[in-house]
C-alpha cells in the first residue's frame, strides 16, 4: 500500500517545490511522485488536511528515555512513540542511562533496542567514565559504535577534561555537548534566581552561573580546537556570547528548549513542581532574546529536553520535585507559540527542528524530491494540538494566565522513516 497526501504545501527550501502545494506519493520508504495532482488506486492510503505542510523530518537533539535503568520513567519504545507523536523522526538520546553509555558495547546495545521503533534513536556516548568527569571514555570506540556525539549530560566542572575531549574529538568531527552551568554560586537551585524566587523563599540559579561558564568553555575552545555546542542555553547574555563566537570564526553551536521559549520564572509562582527544569525559565527579557536567537540563527537547533518523570516522584513538595519536563509531545505548539510574535517564527521553527540540528551532528540533510527516502514530517500550523497522553507523565497544570501551550495551536499529524 501507497500514501497519498493530497494538496499539502510543501516546506523545505533546499526542495525545488518549496512552498507549493503538491500532491505527494509515498511508497516502500521513498518518494515515489510529486505532483500537482495525483490519481489514487484502490489499494493506495489517502490522507488529506486543507492546510496542513510537509517538511524533510525533525530531530531531536536531546532527550531522555530512562532506559536501560529508570525505564519505568519511559522506555525507549514508549519514547520512540512519544517522540513520533510530537513530529520527530530522529531522537538524539543523552547518557543519563545506568549503566551509561562509555563503552562500546552499550552503544551497540542501545542500537540493537532501537531498532524498529517509529522514531529513528541516535545514542551519544559518555566523555568520561561513568559521567563522572575525572577519566576520557573510549571516544574513538563509542564513534565507531555509532555514537553521534559525546556529553556526559551534566557540567563539565573539570577543564582539563574539556580541554582533552575537544582536542582527542577534532579527528573524529564529532561535537563535544555540555551544560553551561556553574552550581557553585548557589547550592541547591530550585528555579531561576530573580524577584520571583525571593517573593517565593527559595534558593535560585543565577543567569552569571550560566554565562561564567560559557565564557571559559569559549576560551578552551580557543585555545584546544575542535566542535563545542551548548545543550540548552537559557539567558540574553549567553545568546550574545554565542554570536560573537561565531562572529570569530569558533566551531560553536547551541540549542535552547521550546519551553523556554515560553515559559518564565513567573509561572513557577504556584510552586508548580512540573515546571521545574535546570537550566531553569528565566525572566522574560532572556525569553525575548532566545526567541530572536531562534529567529537570526544564533541558535541553532530547539529540542524538547524531554527528561519523563512518574506521577508518584512528581506530584511531591515543590522543593521535593525533580527536575524535569515531560515535553516531547509539545515541542511544536509550545515553541510557536513562544515564537507568534514574530512573522518568520514557523519558518525559523522548522529549520530549527530540520537542518539545525542535522548540521551540528554533520548529518546528511534529507530534501523531498522524487527519488529521495521518505523522512518526512506532515503537520498542521494552524490545527489545535492537545497531549495524547502517549509519554508517561504527570497532568500538567492549566495556566489561565498565558496561552496554554499543552492546549494550543499546532499539530503534527505523521511522520514518514
Amino acid at each position: 500500500m501507497e500514501t497519498i497526501l493530497k494538496g499539502v504545501i510543501i516546506n523545505d527550501p533546499n526542495s525545488i517545490h518549496h512552498l507549493k502545494q503538491k500532491d505527494v506519493r509515498i511508497g516502500r520508504g521513498k518518494l515515489v511522485a510529486i505532483e500537482d495532482q495525483l490519481e489514487s488506486n484502490e489499494n493506495d492510503e489517502v490522507l488529506e488536511q486543507p492546510g496542513s505542510m510537509l517538511s524533510i523530518g525533525w530531530m531531536d537533539l536531546q532527550a531522555d528515555f530512562a532506559d536501560p535503568g529508570r525505564e519505568q520513567m519511559e522506555g525507549l519504545s514508549n519514547g520512540a512513540a512519544a517522540a513520533a507523536a510530537g513530529g520527530f523522526t530522529h531522537v538524539v538520546i543523552n547518557t543519563n542511562q545506568s549503566p551509561a553509555p562509555d563503552t562500546k558495547s552499550a552503544i551497540v546495545y542501545l542500537n540493537s533496542r532501537a531498532q524498529g521503533l517509529p522514531t529513528r534513536v541516535l545514542p551519544m556516548g559518555t566523555i568520561s567514565l561513568n559521567r563522572e568527569g575525572h577519566q576520557l571514555s573510549e571516544m574513538n570506540d563509542l564513534k565507531n559504535a555509532g555514537a553521534v556525539g559525546f556529553t556526559d549530560d551534566r557540567p563539565i566542572d573539570n577543564t582539563e577534561l574539556l580541554r582533552r575531549a575537544l582536542e582527542y574529538a577534532v579527528n573524529l568531527n564529532t561535537p563535544i555537548v555540555t551544560l553551561p552551568l556553574d552550581f557553585g554560586l548557589n547550592s541547591n537551585p530550585m528555579m531561576h534566581e530573580g524577584s520571583s524566587s525571593i517573593h517565593m523563599g527559595v534558593v535560585g540559579n543565577p543567569s552569571v552561573s550560566e554565562t561564567m561558564r560559557i565564557k571559559r568553555d569559549l576560551d578552551v575552545l580557543r585555545y584546544a580546537g575542535g566542535k563545542l555546542h551548548f545543550s540548552c542555553i537559557s539567558t540574553a547574555e549567553s545568546v550574545s556570547l554565542i554570536q560573537a563566537a561565531k562572529d570569530e570564526g569558533l566551531q560553536v553551536t547551541c540549542s535552547t528548549s521550546a519551553h523556554h521559549l515560553f515559559f518564565v520564572d513567573e509561572d513557577l509562582a504556584r510552586f508548580d513542581g512540573t515546571l521545574k527544569s535546570m537550566p531553569p525559565f528565566r525572566a522574560e527579557s532572556d525569553r525575548k532574546a532566545l526567541c530572536k536567537g531562534v529567529i537570526n540563527g544564533i541558535i541553532d537547533a530547539v529540542i524538547s529536553d524531554h527528561r519523563p518523570q512518574d506521577l508518584e516522584h512528581h506530584d511531591v513538595e515543590f522543593m521535593l520535585s525533580p527536575f524535569g519536563l515531560s515535553s516531547i509531545e509539545s515541542v511544536y505548539p509550545v515553541a510557536r507559540a513562544g515564537l507568534s510574535e514574530s512573522k518568520n517564527g514557523d519558518d525559523a521553527l522548522i529549520r530549527a527542528l530540520t537542518s539545525g540540528p542535522r548540521q551540528i551532528l554533520g548529518l546528511q540533510l534529507p530534501k523531498i524530491e522524487v527519488g529521495e527516502r521518505a523522512d518526512l514530517t506532515w503537520y498542521h500550523p494552524e490545527m489545535k494540538w492537545q497531549e495524547s497522553a502517549i509519554s508517561i507523565g504527570v497532568n500538567r497544570p492549566d495556566y489561565k494566565e498565558r496561552t496554554t501551550p499543552f492546549n494550543g495551536i499546532g499539530k503534527p499529524l505523521r511522520t514518514w522513516i
